[in-house]
């Protein structure tokens, strides 16, 4: 099939076709009544100079501010309703676009920042005065003809201005699409760079990064600008004959002019109305050469915007399935971040129970947290399946699957908002109820307590900063938000003391209890004792696997020893498999 006609952004446009079929059409109007407006000139200048008629003057001038008044309305109105359009394709596009690329539905080309970047762009453009331009454009000829009537010689005239313009703007085109295109991609990676450095800019200076970091993002930046700045000295050059005819086309009109005037084809008032159609004429042409960068940066987003919904449309359409209700079975688990040749978890299998607890342990490069980030969905597994409530976890709309998992991963960051909201998971629907309900399964009222505004306490950037144990707990909190049948926490008590570290496991067991099938990452020992099964994972593979005491009988150093340091574990998994 043709992409372009099963562009899906080309279909969204396609249904405002009857809004921009009318002011197509309404543009038809605008050369009569710029052609009526410059005849009043000329009729002050032949009229009134010979018969020096105030009256006449009068009605000339009343309809030339008729006639003006008239043409600004009518371009009032236009921008108006190109304005009103945009915002109702916005409102059709943005939301998709935030949620896609948040999705990951974007086949790896650019940004959820690059998305809505590209949106604002195609909006701009689809209401903006590009779009007019080209339908001016359109109407351009009407002037050409209208010359050809006053006379011959200034309609070839128009003409072969217009050409050199029309054949200069395809030479831009084709001329810098290749560097506008590395312009933008290197914006895009120096400004990728500098969110990066600015999310971690106390450590970074700290450490004494800032100044090298900051050359490399100049040098990204300058990049950039190098690109821009070539495609801007090609565009001039390609342009420079067309811009010379434009400054010089006063000279033009009347150097020609001036020669029929002499052999009297021409009343030299024509002179004045020619000058005004003719810049009239090429005006849209001009528009288009000198921002030719909005054409192009329109063309570029339009194409990353059809992929993305693209991908949005081909994405499966999921049932509602009912609450899960058995086991999580893992069976010849295989898969790891993507872009890698060599996955990360290599066969592992298991099934939990509900109502029971699995420590994850490892070392350090094991594929704990990729186990973890596969569990819960956030990749998908190359090979193998994950049956959660006796259904594969790729049958599950995501979103619904989402409301019965708990998720707490090892970087724990907040969204701009309360207390509650985060912990509420930006809930629309949430009660009172369920917020202190969470809060009591995580045990965290003495933080609550502790906070400036108690749950209004405003998180995020700019709001209040949270100490590493805080920010576990209170995400623990949001994980336990609705009681979710499957909670995941990779590396909960990192950053807690012995204190915390209990409380974190009264609520392990506290979910044990009321059938809640829990999934723990530990390097700690003491930790493991709140689990029934341990999971013993070495370079991506299952080393051990069975009750917790069945993993220390098999380890002699741990025997009767369950608080002895996860290290030791660890370093002996290889040898229990």
């Amino acid at each position: 099939m043709n992409p372009v006609l099963s562009s899906p952004l080309l279909g969204i446009v396609r249904g405002f076709s009857y809004g921009y079929a009318a002011l197509f059409a309404f543009g038809f109007f605008f050369p009569f009544l710029f052609i009526a407006l410059s005849l009043v000139p000329m009729g002050i200048m032949e009229r009134v100079g010979t018969s020096r008629n105030p009256s006449t003057l009068v009605t000339l001038i009343v309809i030339g501010v008729v006639l003006t008044v008239t043409y600004t309305l009518l371009e009032i109105v236009r921008g108006q309703v190109l304005e009103r359009m945009g915002t109702v394709i916005d409102q059709r596009l943005t939301r998709v676009c935030f949620d896609a690329f948040n999705r990951g539905k974007a086949g790896g080309e650019g940004s959820p920042a690059q998305a809505l970047a590209d949106l604002q762009t195609v909006r701009r453009f689809l209401c903006g005065p590009s779009l007019s331009a080209l339908i001016d454009a359109f109407w351009s000829p009407l002037f050409v003809a209208a010359m050809f009537v006053i006379s011959a010689p200034f309609g070839f005239l128009i003409l072969g201005l217009v050409a050199v313009s029309g054949l200069a703007s395809l030479a831009t085109h084709y001329g810098v699409a290749r560097h506008l295109q590395a312009a933008q991609r290197c914006d895009m990676e120096a400004s990728e760079f500098g969110l990066a450095v600015s999310r971690n800019a106390e450590t970074l200076r700290v450490m004494g990064m800032l100044p090298w970091l900051t050359e490399r993002w100049y040098a990204l930046h300058k990049d950039g600008l190098g690109w821009r700045s070539a495609a801007q000295t090609r565009a001039a050059r390609i342009s420079l004959v067309p811009r010379m005819a434009q400054n010089g086309q006063m000279v033009i009109v009347y150097g020609v002019g001036g020669f029929l005037f002499l052999e009297g084809q021409i009343h030299i008032g024509v002179l004045l109305v020619v000058l005004m159609l003719m810049m009239r004429a090429q005006g849209p042409l001009q528009h288009v050469i000198t921002n030719w960068n909005s054409f192009q940066s329109f063309a570029l987003a339009s194409r990353r915007l059809d992929a993305l919904l693209r991908a949005v449309e081909s994405a499966p359409r999921h049932l509602q399935l009912p609450i899960p209700q058995g086991a999580l079975a893992v069976t010849r688990l295989i898969g790891g971040p993507g872009g890698m040749e060599k996955p990360v978890i290599q066969d592992v299998s298991f099934v939990l129970q509900p109502g029971r607890t699995l420590g994850i342990v490892g070392p350090s490069g094991a594929g704990k947290s990729c186990l973890t980030r596969l569990l819960v969905g956030i990749w998908k597994p190359r090979r193998g399946t994950i049956v959660f409530g006796e259904q594969d976890l790729s049958h599950w709309n995501q979103d619904d699957l989402g409301r019965f998992i708990g998720y707490v991963p090892q970087d724990v960051e907040f969204l701009p908002g309360t207390v509650a909201e985060n912990i509420a998971r930006f809930d629309p629907a949430a009660t009172s109820e369920r917020i202190l309900a969470a809060v009591e399964d995580a045990g965290i009222h003495d933080i609550i307590r502790g906070l400036p505004n108690g749950y209004a306490t405003r998180l995020g950037p700019g709001g209040h900063t949270l100490s590493g144990g805080q920010r576990q707990r209170v995400a623990l909190a949001r994980a336990l938000y609705g009681n979710p049948r499957l909670v995941v926490l990779d590396e909960p008590n990192s950053n807690l003391d012995a204190g915390a570290e209990q409380m974190l496991g009264r609520t392990m067991r506290s979910l044990r209890d009321r059938g809640t099938a829990v999934i723990v990452v530990s390097h700690r020992v003491s930790l493991l004792g709140f689990c029934d099964d341990i999971l013993v994972l070495n370079e991506g593979a299952v080393q051990a696997l069975g009750t917790r005491e069945q993993i220390f009988a098999r380890l002699p150093r741990f025997r009767g020893q369950p608080t002895a340091p996860v290290i030791e574990l660890e370093r002996a998994g290889a040898s229990a498999a």
